[in-house]
Parts: structure tokens; sequence; C-alpha cells
């Protein structure tokens, strides 16, 4: 018998200011810079749960979107000094 694992959603997930948010926004496809991209983080400036958020997309290498406020390039220029850090 073949178990199937559904992910489930981290329980910060609920408090998100995203939740509620105009579902019309596209998050995952938000272009650094894009109107779409400043729509999602004025939603995320407020958000109580935006550092956690933004440690989900950093743990999970997340490329696309608006995470913790922080769009594409903002993702790719922490990883880029923390792997500066590292050497």
């Amino acid at each position: 018998m073949t178990t199937l694992m559904v992910p489930r959603a981290p329980k910060w997930h609920v408090h998100a200011a995203c939740r509620n948010a105009d579902r019309e926004v596209d998050w995952i496809d938000a272009e650094p810079g894009s109107g779409a991209a400043v729509d999602c983080q004025e939603t995320c400036r407020l958000c109580p749960v935006r550092l956690a958020c933004a440690i989900t997309a950093l743990t999970n290498g997340e490329s696309y979107g608006v995470w913790g406020g922080m769009d594409q390039a903002d993702l790719e220029a922490l990883r880029h000094s923390d792997a500066q850090i590292a050497a």
C-alpha cells in the first residue's frame, strides 16, 4: 500500500497578511520591481509573520515570488551575502 504524503502549510500561514489579500495579485510570478511585486511587498510590510515567511523562503530555496516582503532579487542578494560570509 502506498501512502500519499500531503504537505501541510506551516502554522504561521493562518496569521499571514496575504491570507486575505486580493487573489488577483500573483505572489509567485511577481517579477522584481513590477507593480505586482510592489503590491505584494506593501501587504507584507506590516505582516505579523513576515520574518517566518522570509526564513521559510530562504530555508526552502524559493527562487520566485515575494516572500516576507522580499522579491526574487532580494532573496538572491541575501543568499549571495550569506555565501560570502561563510567563505
